[in-house]
């Protein structure tokens, strides 16, 4: 019998998006899956269209609501319910080909009982010429990221290293059990580098990650974290989890001085000179652009005091 699937989608006020997805879902090839939909909107839109739609679709499906936007929390509620084996996440903008999860289950077959995260490509269907997002992509302990790599490149699930495989959130799996293991997604992260802690997170335990060629096209569309692909708004996320991982997995890694000049470093190029780019690129106002840059010092602020907070804990 084949094993199941358990396949999770966390959404936000997207219903039309969301809708185009599940369609999506109909021309799977692998049959024993079931959806699991965690759905944090701020209005009864989603839930209506799932109520509306649920006994249209072939497959299996459920879902449940969340009361605040919190991509780590709607992912670990997703787990809770799931019931196969292996758990694989997908936006509620992307459409994943035909045999998505064949070739996702491939690959763990392949690589036998150590591999306990499994992800492919990611296209931007948005763009000209339809460029890679992410492609075997590997993550550093200061959340640094080389997005796309050569089929052909090495890989790092070394415990004790510095750089990580990884994988981007829309082309994604997991082992279930392995997931337990680490006991989930961290709730730190809101937003941006939850995959990346949970791939580092399970290298450490021992485990590994591993690439499969399969594609999934992504329809980035606008949501409360950015009204378009460069005009982000989360920008106190974005520098207190950058903080937050740094010190979470780089303190005992490397010599302070050398982590805060690095962590220094990689804040200026992921926020400051990114949001003061917006004055060319959107016109914005001083007085947003100040706004922005507020919320990232808070956010500074905000990760490392919780990062240096995991250390002190587990001193004492």
């Amino acid at each position: 019998m084949l094993d199941l699937v358990s396949l999770v989608i966390c959404t936000a006020d997207r219903s039309k998006s969301l809708e185009k997805t599940l369609q999506s879902l109909e021309k799977i090839t692998y049959k024993n899956f079931e959806v699991i939909i965690i759905d944090a909107s701020s209005t009864k839109e989603t839930i209506e269209m799932l109520g509306k739609l649920s006994s249209s679709f072939s497959f299996k499906m459920q879902w449940d609501t969340l009361d605040k936007k919190n991509i780590s929390c709607s992912r670990n509620l997703g787990i809770s319910l799931a019931l196969g084996s292996i758990i694989a996440f997908l936006d509620d903008d992307a459409i994943p080909p035909p045999n998505w999860i064949e070739q996702l289950l491939a690959t763990y077959l392949a690589n036998g009982e150590k591999c306990a995260g499994v992800g492919g490509a990611v296209r931007d269907m948005t763009r000209t010429s339809y460029p890679l997002q992410f492609s075997r992509g590997i993550s550093n302990v200061f959340s640094e990221t080389i997005h796309i790599r050569d089929s052909k490149a090495f890989d790092y699930n070394n415990p004790q290293g510095f750089w990580y495989n990884s994988l981007m959130g829309a082309n994604s799996s997991y082992r279930r059990e392995a997931l337990e293991k680490i006991k989930g997604y961290d709730e730190f992260f809101e937003y941006f580098l939850d995959e990346t802690d949970v791939c580092l997170r399970l290298i450490n335990a021992g485990y590994e990650i591993h690439y499969s060629d399969v594609v999934v096209e992504h329809y980035p569309q606008p949501s409360h974290n950015r009204k378009d692909q460069k005009h982000l708004t989360c920008w106190y996320a974005l520098a207190k989890n950058t903080t937050y991982f740094a010190l979470k997995h780089g303190y005992k890694k490397v010599f302070f001085p050398i982590l805060i000049a690095r962590l220094v470093l990689v804040l200026i190029f992921r926020c400051i000179l990114r949001i003061i780019r917006l004055k060319f690129t959107h016109n914005l106002p001083n007085s947003i652009l100040f706004k922005y840059i507020q919320e990232a010092i808070e956010g500074l602020r905000m990760g490392w005091q919780a990062g240096l907070g995991l250390h002190k804990a587990k001193s004492i």
